[in-house]
């Protein structure tokens, strides 16, 4: 360990799904640690990505690695979410389950020495989602709600990431996760107070609140660490 603080200093970090609700947290808080950030997303960024497309993803690694000359951190931070229809449930497991395994294999074949996987689950990928919450809930004015796809592509990620963060381990490249809960934006104030009520810091979390976990992950004050999760959720599911 060759310094105290994330040093991330000159590292290439890469995060897609970059143009969402956290993508942009993220990016400014690696910015803000001197790390040399690309954003990815299938809807602009700085490069444009679409993680259920092969393709693409080689694509858009050969342009970074040409640009950059390396790729030091790879957090796979895009998701999908829909309803309960099995078109969707395809669409939902190959984004969030397939396009991760994708962007990890792509990373992984270019990275040297002591680079580290971020991927991004959910809550929902450890519990069962209390519905009781989603009746009557909005976000943006629009109705939410939990699809079985979701829950079972973030269980996948978790688990993924374990097998990940052996198989790459002769390689000396990490693979860690990190499990958010809900985040504060523009849910409706009855779902923020019926929501906040069950997590025992009584509160969603700021946007801000989740990229201190992947700074740590992707920093060598993390060096020892691969095949876990951390969970940033209030201590929600300590509860559960």
């Amino acid at each position: 360990m060759s310094s105290s603080t994330f040093n991330l200093t000159d590292k290439v970090v890469v995060i897609t799904g970059g143009a969402g609700i956290q993508g942009p947290e993220h990016a400014k808080a690696f910015r803000a640690e001197g790390a040399k950030v690309i954003v990815t997303d299938i809807n602009g960024g700085d490069l444009k990505l679409d993680v259920t497309d092969k393709n693409s993803i080689d694509g858009a690694v050969k342009k970074i690695i040409a640009d950059q000359g390396q790729i030091d951190v790879w957090i796979n931070n895009h998701g999908a979410t829909g309803k309960q229809a099995v078109t969707d449930w395809n669409q939902i497991i190959k984004v969030n389950l397939t396009g991760t395994y994708l962007c990890c294999l792509a990373a992984a074949e270019v990275m040297r020495e002591g680079g580290s996987i971020i991927n991004l689950a959910s809550i929902y990928g450890l519990v069962g989602p209390d519905f009781s919450l989603y009746p009557k809930a909005e976000y943006a004015g629009k109705p939410m709600g939990v699809p079985a796809a979701y829950s079972a592509s973030k269980g996948g990620v978790i688990s993924l990431t374990r097998h990940l963060a052996s198989q790459f381990a002769d390689k000396k490249i990490r693979v860690n996760c990190v499990t958010p809960g809900g985040i504060f934006d523009k849910q409706s104030n009855d779902f923020v107070k019926a929501y906040s009520a069950k997590v025992p810091l009584s509160r969603m979390a700021n946007r801000n609140e989740i990229s201190g976990a992947l700074l740590y992950l992707a920093s060598d004050l993390s060096s020892y660490v691969t095949g876990t999760n951390i969970i940033v959720d209030g201590g929600l599911t300590a509860r559960a």
